[in-house]
């Protein structure tokens, strides 16, 4: 993430970026493999800097071959900004690692996909089109016409160039759409979205939000609510803290904080907690992913309808990969703390993460 906020406070806009990185094919936790390490000047993914004046968002991935080139780079999805896209290209074909070994032979490695966002502190508008069609679809949504308001949804998806705050305005329409056809899975998705946004500014401490402050406390207490509902207790209670930490509505913490008291209560006497999930795409025919924190030490996967790929338990410093299937359920490592279970696999996979108390038998 980068913040110019303080060396060009007067010929710039502030501006931040964000890049998320999977390593979706590198078994971590097989006895001698050893990741690719860059050997190359400067940071291990693309950094734009204050010459980009637009708003971009991409997803990319590419493949570290046995002589630690890049090769295979493929921009998957993007908001439309050919600069951009030509200078992260050109960043990515820079690259040079000390390839992957297995058993000491050098092997490739497939990296991504990547999400990486620049987004700029300036005022918040959309544009005149863009406008015109987001009104248009909320006026099919208030009259109940959800099919024709998800039809302009999509085409305001695809709108080539369009701003970080037109992209929240959308992943906003999406997410009301998604709550009417009781959808709470896309729901999810789309609100997470436009919070990775927020929280960017946020952390940069950008003058101009994507959303209101109010507005804001509401989408996380919805957050927290579907989560909740499906019982990801830790990831609604790092909801929750992030409702405290940003203070400014009194009401929506304490009704947020009672959610969680409550939920707790009634999931602690539970001796096996089910989480329905589906994999989700980061990009249209790519392949799905899902991720949930962990409130118990053994858990396992049932009931899977699809194709399952990889699973990780992600730790706070700790990592390994799960054999799966697996008969058995998996317990964290004794010191690992702050877990998480991270799936991958094809899109529109559908399975249950079962979280069991310690002693309770496992699910049939």
């Amino acid at each position: 993430m980068m913040n110019a906020r303080n060396a060009l406070t007067r010929l710039y806009p502030r501006m931040a970026a964000l890049a998320l990185l999977a390593l979706l094919a590198s078994p971590l936790a097989v006895a001698q493999f050893n990741p690719p390490q860059k050997i190359s000047p400067g940071p291990s993914t693309p950094q734009l800097d204050a010459s980009y004046k637009t708003e971009a968002w991409l997803v990319y991935s590419y493949t570290i071959d046995k002589q630690g080139n890049v090769t295979d780079i493929e921009i998957h999805s993007s908001n439309g900004v050919p600069e951009v896209e030509q200078a992260v290209l050109q960043q990515l074909n820079g690259l040079q690692f000390r390839p992957a070994t297995r058993n000491g032979e050098p092997v490739e490695v497939p990296v991504g996909p990547v999400v990486y966002t620049w987004i700029l502190d300036i005022p918040r508008e959309m544009g005149e089109n863009f406008a015109t069609m987001y009104e248009t679809a909320w006026e099919h949504f208030r009259a109940e016409d959800y099919d024709q308001a998800f039809d302009l949804a999509a085409r305001l998806k695809e709108a080539s160039g369009r701003n970080a705050f037109e992209e929240v305005k959308f992943q906003i329409l999406a997410a009301s759409i998604a709550n009417r056809w009781e959808d709470p899975a896309a729901e999810l998705q789309h609100l997470k979205r436009l919070v990775e946004f927020q929280d960017l500014a946020d952390r940069n401490l950008f003058e101009h939000p994507y959303v209101e402050p109010g507005h804001y406390a509401l989408i996380l207490e919805r957050i927290q609510s579907i989560q909740l509902d499906n019982k990801m207790l830790a990831d609604a209670q790092a909801t929750l803290n992030k409702i405290r930490v940003r203070g400014g509505d009194e009401e929506v913490t304490a009704r947020a904080t009672q959610s969680q008291k409550q939920a707790q209560a009634r999931l602690e006497s539970m001796p096996d907690v089910a989480t329905s999930a589906e994999l989700t795409p980061l990009y249209r025919g790519g392949p799905g992913s899902w991720e949930m924190r962990l409130s118990r030490n053994r858990f396992t996967v049932r009931d899977v309808r699809g194709d399952i790929d990889w699973l990780y338990l992600a730790c706070l410093g700790s990592e390994k990969r799960l054999r799966f299937p697996s008969l058995r359920a998996w317990e964290v490592p004794a010191g690992w703390r702050e877990c998480k279970v991270e799936v991958s696999g094809r899109a529109g996979t559908r399975f249950k993460l079962h979280q069991l108390a310690p002693g309770a038998g496992e699910p049939g």
